[in-house]
């Protein structure tokens, strides 16, 4: 749950908010006066995204960001830091999820590495990216 004393004009990323649980997220945080950063490997999809937030009266923008992409991560921190001169809050949402079964002898290892990069490597990737612009940001009030 998302606590209700969360700090109006707050910056937000959200990873992999073009659809599902990110999306909602991002609303959420929207909905509580926050500007929402979507994040989404497909700037379109993005954008779209951004645009339903929008449309409730919130502020909400895309960010191309694949979290498996060196350079859409190296790019971010410095494009939040322009257009908002820092982040407040980081949401690490992006994530392929899929049964791959129960035979180990079955098992796709590149699916497994593709997994492995998004969900483990991509969060500390960002992370570490944005973490300076976190590191200064105000503690909220009560």
């Amino acid at each position: 749950m998302i606590e209700t004393m969360t700090p109006t004009g707050a910056v937000a990323l959200v990873t992999g908010a073009n659809r599902g649980i990110g999306l909602q997220v991002a609303r959420q945080l929207a909905e509580r006066g926050m500007t929402v950063l979507l994040g989404a490997r497909d700037p379109e999809r993005g954008r779209a995204a951004a645009d339903e937030v929008r449309a409730t009266g919130a502020d909400a923008h895309p960010v191309a960001l694949d979290v498996t992409d060196p350079a859409t991560v190296r790019r971010t921190p410095s494009w939040i830091e322009e257009r908002f001169g820092r982040l407040d809050v980081l949401v690490n949402n992006a994530g392929l999820g899929e049964d791959l079964g129960h035979r180990p002898s079955t098992v796709d290892v590149d699916r497994v590495r593709a997994i492995f990069e998004t969900n483990v490597l991509g969060v500390l990737t960002v992370t570490n990216a944005v973490l300076p612009l976190l590191s200064p940001a105000p503690e909220p009030s009560a």
